[in-house]
């Protein structure tokens, strides 16, 4: 069950992120802005579930691995919303 919140956050955080940026995208039909939202919400979410993982688990190498996939998810997911605005950006256009 743990494993399957562990990795649920990261889907939660890759689709709140396209969601909150599209959403923004519409009403304010800029780029930055939405990008650096949707961005800093999936900070927040990963941010909050890395603490959680640090809290939890009683492995130490466990710890560190897992802050590191949550950290490497963070990169991951900033680029995926930077790649999909930006085509819905061109497409509005």
């Amino acid at each position: 069950m743990k494993l399957f919140i562990y990795f649920g956050l990261m889907i939660i955080s890759l689709a709140v992120s396209l969601i909150i940026g599209r959403l923004q995208m519409k009403r304010t039909e800029k780029f930055w802005i939405p990008f650096l939202s949707g961005f800093l919400l999936n900070i927040a979410i990963l941010g909050i579930g890395s603490i959680w993982w640090f809290l939890t688990e009683t492995d130490g190498i466990s710890r560190g691995l897992g802050v590191l996939y949550y950290c490497i998810a963070m990169g991951v997911i900033g680029v995926v919303v930077l790649i999909v605005l930006s085509v819905l950006k061109i497409k509005s256009n």
